[in-house]
């Protein structure tokens, strides 16, 4: 999670964000024992927060915010599973938007067109 402004995103950035949405609601659901792996999950889930990759608390409003860059959106996500199996510190976990900013801007590469993340996040700097 990003959670920065689509608007500053170029498609590519917005999809991929959309993905790892879904991609971590499946992991929450997989940190309840009984699942195959639950420790892994719960660990990966515990590593993407500390270094500031997720915010849980805002998964189903970022979803929303990203689908409306979307065409023919048709997976949408439902409540939050529950996260009792999940440390605390993780639930309270917020993203790293200044890192965030920063990976964006430092991998042009990624984007498509090249660099469009970049220059957008640069030029809404400027106009602050």
């Amino acid at each position: 999670m990003w959670m920065i402004n689509p608007e500053h995103m170029c498609i590519q950035h917005i999809l991929g964000e959309h993905r790892e949405l879904h991609a971590l609601m499946g992991s929450i659901e997989r940190t309840k024992p009984g699942y195959k792996g639950f420790e892994r999950h719960r660990n990966n889930i515990k590593a993407l927060a500390r270094d500031g990759y997720i915010e849980l608390k805002s998964l189903k409003t970022r979803h929303e915010q990203l689908v409306g860059y979307l065409k023919n959106h048709n997976s949408p996500i439902e409540e939050v599973p529950t996260l009792e199996y999940i440390p605390k510190e993780v639930i309270e976990a917020e993203v790293n938007i200044e890192k965030s900013r920063k990976d964006l801007i430092d991998r042009p590469q990624a984007c498509r067109p090249n660099g469009k993340c970049r220059e957008k996040i640069l030029n809404s700097e400027n106009t602050r």
